[in-house]
């Protein structure tokens, strides 16, 4: 994201030295102060977006695609019910 910030003469003179005393440009001091004093994120939040995105990029509303889906979920629950009582374990998808 870009973001124009009017700063006074005496701002601007003020975060050109903290990044000189930084050894880094003025724009990294600006990213380094906004991350030092904005809140945390939720924890696991990045996760929760990630997983958002991925199904934004797999959703479709071809019904074949659809049908073929939910083949592949009936057979997983199968194969992992199967795995299950073999072993003895209980079933997770009755």
């Amino acid at each position: 994201m870009t973001l124009t910030v009017e700063l006074t003469p005496e701002e601007e003179a003020r975060l050109a030295a903290a990044a000189r005393s930084q050894g880094i440009g003025v724009e990294e001091c600006v990213r380094k102060l906004l991350a030092k004093h904005l809140p945390p994120a939720k924890p696991g939040q990045a996760t929760l977006d990630l997983l958002a995105r991925w199904l934004d990029e797999d959703a479709t509303d071809d019904p074949e695609e659809i049908r073929k889906a939910e083949e592949e979920w009936e057979e997983f629950k199968r194969n992992i019910n199967e795995t299950r009582a073999a072993a003895g374990a209980r079933i997770v998808f009755p």
